[in-house]
């Protein structure tokens, strides 16, 4: 196809080229006059001109945007003009499941959460009589609150249309997700989608495809005749019921499958989120040994102030699977998801629904980062997409209407713009921001609480009133704290909004350890306590970020 890179189709200014293949190629575009950023994909020249293509394309555009679900990529505008059919959807920046899983297999418990949302998504789909034909994890977009969104449902295969061929006789579906009957070039229903289900199932918990070879042949052919391989042998955390509802969902007869995701969904609800009894060491699906199973720690239930307790041991309790990415301690001493350990000792996990948080919030941000940014903040201020306010601040009310994704952004654009001077720009950044938060005075914590007695007590009250505060910035319950003994307290921010759709491979998220420990500072405890960030959502994939705050005395 012809680069349209630099030019405009109708109302939509060209930017630049995301990627493609041999039936469209997606661009990111500004919509004007709104100035609002797109992505935009447009149908091949060699499909285009095929007329009773272009009309299917039309027509299932049209159903596909009566689609209203917030697990799929809705579709802005549809339009055919100066010779190119083109779609344009919202622009999602978060990356694809495939960026996640390029880091390796998940945690059960991520797994699912990805899982159930996109099953909620097809399930809507399939009530509307549309079957996506292609769920693969690049089709699989990450929004900036953290959530799975299904795209590309396959527009070029219209209603009518042989469902396993395209007009230019190129095979549908991608080898290795397609079903049995669909490699075969059998005409397909949902039940496809259901087999690519329990695909994507095997492949986020062990890493691997469950058929494979060194070429396309090879993948069908085994996709067909092959046994469905065990998951539990790749991964020996995993379950054995995993195998049991894997047989089913990846037979090789349709009838044998679950007949709908929401029967899909119940059946993965009710597994058991790992082996009830794990070998004492075992290889992880990273080839690395995973330690024996150790005593953990029980907390009582919580107190009128949440100040949690910790007992004795009560029973032995095995590690959890480890989450993609390396190795963090825990406070067990066992390696792996500091998320899912803290789930273990009874934090509630947590995640975001709403889209937008306190304006007044954004405000002061946006606010300090024009001050400490200087004469930089026009580019800074572009970088982000908030050129609106490179002149003026969001409005400053406790209106919940400033979009979350706003402070990710502006947080990925004072590292694109400083570089490796990011890292200061950003503490300084959320310092003052802070400092200026707190002076506002509105955030409901009171003033400094310097006159409680304790140690631990002084900053159980302050720790408290900050997750209870953030709470109320996203509107919902987001944020948890635990007291692990008389040393450490930790601190969950799940679906972090400096860290939404930033894939990192470093520990990032400056801003929140500089915003603790301005905290720390306002309430006289910055020489008895430290801060360190645990686990950054960002590097995991999960944007869920764990902050631990130490006593210096140990």
């Amino acid at each position: 196809m012809k680069d349209l890179t630099g030019t405009r189709i109708g109302q939509y200014e060209i930017v630049e080229r995301l990627g493609g293949g041999g039936m469209a190629v997606v661009y990111r575009a500004v919509q004007q006059p709104l100035g609002r950023e797109v992505a935009l994909k447009a149908l091949s020249s060699e499909l285009f001109q095929d007329d009773g293509f272009v009309k299917r394309f039309e027509t299932e555009a049209k159903t596909l945007a009566k689609l209203d679900h917030p697990n799929i990529l809705p579709i802005y505008d549809f339009e055919l003009t100066d010779g190119v059919a083109y779609l344009t959807m919202p622009l999602i920046r978060g990356g694809t499941l495939r960026d996640i899983l390029n880091r390796g297999p998940l945690d059960t418990v991520t797994a699912w959460r990805y899982l159930r949302e996109i099953g909620d998504g097809l399930q809507h789909a399939h009530d509307a009589g549309i079957v996506h034909r292609d769920l693969k994890p690049t089709n699989v977009l990450i929004h900036a609150d953290g959530r799975a969104m299904l795209a590309d449902f396959g527009l070029a295969r219209g209603a009518g249309q042989p469902t396993h061929l395209t007009t230019i006789g190129l095979a549908i579906g991608t080898p290795g997700y397609m079903a049995p009957e669909q490699v075969m070039g059998h005409d397909v229903d949902k039940r496809a989608d259901i087999y690519a289900m329990g695909v994507l199932t095997f492949e986020m918990l062990t890493g691997r495809l469950p058929f494979i070879g060194s070429n396309r042949m090879e993948v069908a052919y085994s996709t067909v005749n092959a046994p469905i391989p065990s998951a539990v042998k790749l991964n020996a955390v995993l379950p054995d019921e995993l195998d049991v509802l894997l047989a089913t969902i990846l037979a090789k007869d349709p009838a044998q499958r679950p007949q709908t995701v929401r029967d899909l969904l119940a059946q993965m609800a009710k597994l058991p989120q790992r082996r009830s009894q794990v070998p004492a060491a075992v290889a992880s699906p990273g080839g690395v040994a995973a330690a024996p199973p150790r005593p953990g720690i029980t907390l009582d239930p919580p107190t009128a102030s949440n100040n949690l307790r910790v007992v004795a041991p009560r029973a032995p309790a095995p590690p959890p699977p480890a989450l993609h990415g390396s190795p963090i301690p825990t406070p067990t001493g066992v390696g792996g998801s500091a998320i899912r350990t803290l789930e273990l000792m009874g934090v509630r996990a947590s995640r975001a629904r709403g889209r937008f948080l306190l304006n007044s919030h954004v405000s002061n941000l946006v606010h300090v980062a024009r001050d400490v940014t200087g004469d930089r903040w026009p580019e800074i201020a572009y970088a982000a997409g908030l050129v609106q306010y490179v002149e003026q601040d969001p409005p400053h009310d406790d209106q919940l209407s400033s979009p979350v994704e706003s402070l990710s952004r502006l947080n990925e654009a004072f590292e694109t713009v400083y570089g490796p001077e990011a890292e200061d720009m950003i503490r300084t950044w959320g310092r003052r921001a802070t400092e200026r938060w707190l002076a506002d005075g509105r955030h409901g914590m009171g003033g400094p609480r310097r006159l409680v007695p304790g140690r631990q007590r002084k900053l159980a009250g302050v720790v408290k009133g900050f997750t209870e505060a953030m709470d109320n910035v996203r509107g919902e319950h987001t944020h948890a704290w635990l007291q692990v003994d008389e040393h450490q307290f930790w601190l969950v921010n799940f679906s972090n909004m400096f860290a939404l759709g930033r894939i990192k491979t470093v520990k990032s998220c400056h801003i929140w350890t500089a915003t603790i420990e301005t905290i720390l500072r306002w309430a006289g405890l910055a020489n008895d306590w430290y801060v360190e960030e645990v686990e950054c959502g960002s590097v995991t994939g999960t944007f869920d970020c764990v902050f631990a705050i130490r006593s210096v005395e140990t």
